[in-house]
């Protein structure tokens, strides 16, 4: 009688748990969907702590990916990779992770596996962006291309396709298709405050025109009073209009905001070595190589630091929580990348 309670309790939970399992990844998925990191990764832990059910690790990867806790992402992929080799979810995070962390020519090789194996909209934007901080621009023009041929028709969701494309045309020179395809981004998405932040830095910004740049970030801020890169950007516009004390003012919110973006102490850096403070630029700049500047965008600060201070900077390999969007008024041996999950 005790070895058939056994097995009815067994059937039971095992029952219950086939039941359960689907139910959790619905959730989790509804949480990351919505934009909630936080409470996915805590159910997906959960379901990590039952047996069996190693799905949830590609699940959690792109929790952590959500939040830029890149390496900690990199760890589920890899596991995701192993457990189920027949799925590219994990490969996918693993690719993310590692934009996110600046290791660009990785995350190029496993976009294009991704690509190679099962072509999406998606794939191919990322890998355009990964192109576009290697300065490839011509290879990221046509990822574009391609998920725009695979979209379908213009709507909201591809507001971030033409926003690519303007930016990639504003860095090869062609303003006119620049503004065309911004402009086409706002006219998509209106309540993007990226489109906004974007259409500033590389329509006005990128060319010179801090004061229209300056009215673009601030419709970016009205949709998100809490967008560190505008506040990051048009402090940096102001600084170049000449006006210190708002630009100060800017760049120390988006730090508060977000105080791994390395672009702030770039920024920071800058303003206190060109207003005579060498010892405090010192300190930012190195701030902002340890922050994972080089990894993304070069060595336009360890240059700097060169030149203006006394000790040359070591590169830690420390990288930011989440790729900032360009703040720099002129072109550098990397081009700015910007970020489409404000």
């Amino acid at each position: 009688m005790r070895i058939l309670s056994l097995i009815v309790m067994l059937t039971t939970a095992a029952a219950s748990l086939a039941q359960t399992t689907p139910r959790t990844e619905a959730k989790v998925r509804a949480k990351l969907a919505k934009g909630k990191a936080y409470p996915a990764i805590r159910i997906a832990t959960g379901a990590l702590g039952k047996p069996g059910h190693p799905e949830f690790y590609a699940l959690r990867a792109q929790g952590y990916n959500a939040i830029a806790e890149f390496t900690k992402a990199a760890q589920d992929a890899r596991t995701a990779m192993q457990l189920l080799p027949d799925s590219l979810s994990g490969l996918f995070q693993l690719a993310v992770a590692e934009q996110g962390m600046g290791q660009l020519d990785s995350a190029d090789v496993h976009f294009a596996e991704l690509i190679r194996q099962k072509p999406t909209v998606e794939a191919y934007f990322r890998q355009a962006q990964v192109r576009q901080l290697q300065g490839k621009l011509q290879d990221a023009m046509a990822d574009i291309e391609s998920a725009m041929a695979l979209g379908g028709p213009d709507n909201a969701a591809s507001a971030p396709l033409h926003r690519t494309k303007g930016e990639l045309a504003a860095m090869a020179g062609d303003t006119a298709m620049a503004r065309t395809e911004l402009d086409k981004a706002v006219q998509l998405a209106p309540n993007d405050p990226v489109n906004y932040n974007s259409r500033g830095y590389y329509l006005y910004a990128f060319r010179g025109n801090h004061a229209e740049a300056i009215r673009e970030y601030g419709r970016a801020i009205k949709l998100n009073p809490n967008y560190s890169y505008a506040f990051n950007n048009r402090g940096w516009s102001w600084y170049k209009e000449g006006n210190t004390k708002k630009a100060l003012k800017d760049i120390n919110r988006a730090k508060r905001k977000k105080s791994m973006n390395p672009f702030v102490y770039r920024n920071l850096g800058v303003i206190a070595l060109e207003s005579g403070d060498t010892a405090k630029a010192c300190v930012l700049l190195r701030e902002a190589v340890d922050k994972g500047f080089t990894a993304l965008y070069g060595n336009e600060v360890e240059q700097l630091m060169e030149r203006s201070c006394k000790q040359v900077p070591t590169t830690k390999n420390k990288v930011p929580l989440q790729a900032p969007q360009g703040t720099m008024d002129q072109r550098q041996n990397r081009p700015p990348v910007r970020s489409n999950a404000p």
